[in-house]
């Protein structure tokens, strides 16, 4: 009996936290764009990456020479992402939305997924699933069932917000929102959506200073000191 082999796929979750500090050379602006850097060279501080400005470049990434303390220097085109193919089409339980990758921007990492769908599901009033998935080319998952509500959840407490940015190629992003009070939870108009086989990186906005006990590390104190930039892992190394 012939086993089929797949792909171990590296599940990389970045909430971006970037301190700004003042710099005569940068104007207001220049200060804004660098707190929505997202780093495309995550692996610059292991003992063995090799980081340089080439190496950034060669990624087809963007490099500041002048970059102080907590910015970053080597970060991805604010154009890097994927575009909305299509209108959502309806499905029994939410919305399903077709994606495809910008190749106007080359991509810094291997085998990037050109077509993307996007199912969103309302399983229970209290649950919101999104699933980012290869619209090509079938993948293992993990055999996790979740049991939904017959049909759509009749009042969710969530909302699924997804826009365009005319300002960056019609670049997609969405948010999921609290009905009762519109407050974002989880918001991607940062950009940074990265899904290439064995590397695949989602960024939101954080909504809060309030995190705790994040990723399976050492913590030093309850609370986390989120004003400083930090790279914390979520899934041991094994997983």
């Amino acid at each position: 009996m012939r086993i089929p082999r797949y792909s171990l796929i590296l599940l990389t979750f970045i909430i971006v936290i970037v301190s700004v500090i003042g710099n005569p050379h940068r104007s207001r602006h220049q200060e804004a764009a660098i707190t929505d850097r997202i780093d495309c060279y995550p692996e610059a501080e292991a003992k063995y990456s090799n980081f340089s400005k080439h190496a950034c470049l060669a990624r087809n990434c963007l490099f500041d020479d002048i970059a102080g303390p907590n910015v970053i220097p080597c970060y991805l085109r604010r154009t890097y992402g994927y575009l909305l193919k299509q209108d959502a089409q309806r499905t029994a339980t939410g919305i399903r939305l077709r994606l495809q990758r910008n190749q106007a921007i080359a991509s810094p990492f291997p085998e990037p997924i050109k077509n993307i769908l996007l199912d969103v599901q309302y399983y229970t009033n209290y649950i919101v699933r999104f699933k980012l998935y290869d619209a090509d080319n079938p993948r293992y998952e993990v055999p996790i069932s979740l049991t939904a509500s017959p049909g759509r959840a009749p009042s969710p407490l969530y909302e699924f917000i997804y826009s365009t940015d005319n300002t960056r190629d019609n670049l997609f992003s969405f948010k999921i929102r609290r009905r009762a009070n519109s407050i974002a939870l989880f918001d991607t108009s940062i950009g940074g959506l990265v899904l290439n086989n064995q590397f695949l990186q989602i960024v939101t906005r954080l909504q809060s200073p309030h995190v705790y006990g994040f990723g399976e590390n050492n913590h030093e104190t309850l609370k986390h000191n989120v004003t400083e930039r930090k790279i914390w892992g979520i899934f041991a190394r094994d997983q």
